[in-house]
């Protein structure tokens, strides 16, 4: 006869506390600081977008460490998904701003579509494998400090 664990111990699902919570409270100054510079007026920051997905990095690095789950391939589960659902909440940041940049051509609308749908999956792409990256040496120091 088999007893079932008590309730203390990690789920065997994804902790999705960490799959969201973590790329939200990394994005967080981020949008707070492409507002702040929007409004000053240079709403062409956002365009810099692809450099902070660097930011990425760090969310790997706290999926793997905050995370409840047991098993290690879990919690780069979790890194990546969280990685890119930072990304594509840059990617919307930076859709959502596109337009604030001025007048966009009738013969660039498409230019402008095309760029911003690259920001979105390559963002979601970016964000998910920079986490990964991150996690995976974050996991493997942990597994070595503990054998």
């Amino acid at each position: 006869m088999t007893s079932s664990p008590p309730s203390s111990f990690p789920p065997k699902r994804l902790d999705l506390r960490v799959i969201f919570e973590t790329p939200l409270r990394q994005f967080a100054p981020w949008l707070v600081s492409v507002l702040i510079v929007t409004w000053a007026g240079y709403p062409g920051v956002v365009c810099i977008t692809p450099v902070a997905w660097v930011i990425a990095l760090r969310v790997g690095i706290m999926c793997v460490t905050r995370s409840i789950s047991e098993e290690s391939s879990r919690r780069l589960l979790e890194a990546a998904l969280a990685g890119a659902l930072f990304g594509l909440l840059q990617g919307i940041l930076f859709m959502v701003i596109v337009p604030f940049m001025g007048p966009i051509k009738p013969s660039e609308e498409a230019n402008a579509i095309l760029l911003t749908l690259i920001l979105i999956v390559g963002g979601i792409f970016a964000g998910a494998g920079l986490s990964l990256f991150t996690a995976f040496l974050t996991e493997g120091r942990r597994n070595r400090a503990i054998s």
